[in-house]
C-alpha cells in the first residue's frame, strides 16, 4: 500500500514533507516515523562532576525547590523560558496549514461538550463531514490560560507559554488544565510511541522546553565554552541575538531535567563564573 486510505497521505508525501495525516499513517510509515521520535532519557539530568562549580550547584539544589526558583528570579537574568505542547484529537485527520479551529470549538471540545471520538473518521476527500468536525476560521491563535493556543497548523492544537520567571513556569506546569493534555482517550496515542503529531520529532510526549539567553554570554562572556549536555537530549539553536537550549519529549515527569539545566546556567551567570577558571565567589544562599 502506497498511501493511507484514511487521509490520503502517500509514501511520496511522507518522503517529501516528513508529515503524516492521521494516526493510521503511523502504522503505514512506522519504521521511519519511529526513527525520528526524540528519545526520553531515563534519568534526570545533572551537570557531571567535572563541570565547573558542580559543588556549588549541588549546594544550591539542597534548597526547597520553590526557593531555588525564587532565588534565580530575584536576579532578573536576561533568560526567557518557553514551554510548548502539541496534540491532535483522537481519530482526527491532521491539518496541513489549511484547516483552522475556532476558539469556541476548542473551548467546547476541551471542556467535554464535544466528543470527537463518537464521530466516524473522515474520508480522505474534503467532505462536509470533515468540514463539520473541523470548521474553517481565519483566526489561528488566541490567548488561553496565560499562554497562546495555535490551531490548525501542523497539528490541531499547540499551546505555548513564554515567561521570564521560573516560579511562574513551575506553577503553570503544575496547573490542573495541563494534565488534560495527557489524556490518552482524548488525543491520538499509541502504546510504545506516545502521543502522535504530524511530525515525528514532536511525538512521544509531544512537548518542548527551551531557555533563551543572550549571545553575548556565550561568545566571549560568562558562558563561553559551556559544553551542552547533548547526551541527555538537549540541543542548541541560534535566533536573533539569542542562543536557545531546548529539549523535546520531556513529559510530565521529566521537567526537572530542564530546571536543572536552567539553574546550572543561572548559577554560572550569577556568580560571574567564566567556564574553566577558578573562582572564590559563593552563591548568596
Amino acid at each position: 500500500m502506497e498511501s493511507c486510505v484514511y487521509c490520503g497521505i502517500s509514501a511520496s508525501d511522507w518522503k517529501k514533507k516528513g508529515r503524516v495525516g492521521c494516526s493510521n499513517c503511523v502504522e503505514l510509515f512506522r519504521e521511519e516515523y519511529l526513527r525520528f521520535i526524540p528519545r526520553t532519557p531515563e534519568r534526570i539530568w545533572e551537570p557531571p562532576t567535572d563541570f565547573p562549580m558542580h559543588t556549588e550547584w549541588k549546594e544550591f539544589q539542597s534548597l526547597v525547590q520553590v526557593d531555588r526558583w525564587k532565588k534565580i528570579d530575584s536576579y532578573s537574568l536576561p533568560f526567557s523560558y518557553r514551554y510548548r505542547v502539541a496534540r491532535n484529537p483522537k481519530g482526527s485527520i491532521y491539518p496541513v496549514r489549511t484547516t483552522k479551529l475556532p476558539e469556541r470549538f476548542f473551548l467546547d471540545w476541551f471542556s467535554g461538550k464535544i466528543d470527537l471520538s463518537e464521530d466516524a473518521v473522515p474520508s480522505l476527500s474534503e467532505t462536509e463531514e470533515k468540514k463539520r468536525r473541523f470548521p474553517s476560521e481565519k483566526e489561528t491563535r488566541f490567548s488561553w490560560k496565560g499562554g497562546t493556543l495555535f490551531t490548525g497548523d501542523e497539528d490541531h492544537f499547540r499551546w505555548e507559554y513564554v515567561t521570564d520567571s521560573l516560579v511562574n513556569l513551575s506553577e503553570t506546569l503544575d496547573s490542573s488544565f495541563i494534565e488534560k493534555f495527557w489524556d490518552k482517550e482524548r488525543f491520538d496515542y499509541k502504546k510504545g510511541i506516545g502521543f502522535l503529531t504530524s511530525c515525528p520529532t514532536n511525538s512521544g510526549e509531544g512537548d518542548k522546553f527551551s531557555v533563551a539567553i543572550p549571545d553575548s554570554y556565550t561568545e566571549s562572556g560568562i558562558l563561553e565554552g559551556f559544553r551542552l549536555p547533548t547526551d541527555w537530549g538537549f540541543y542548541r539553536e541560534e535566533g536573533q541575538g539569542r542562543l536557545i537550549f531546548f529539549r523535546k519529549n520531556f513529559g510530565r515527569n521529566g521537567k526537572n531535567s530542564f530546571f536543572n539545566l536552567v539553574s546550572y546556567l543561572a548559577l554560572l551567570v550569577i556568580l560571574g563564573k567564566e567556564v574553566g577558571k577558578a573562582s572564590s565567589t559563593r552563591f548568596p544562599f
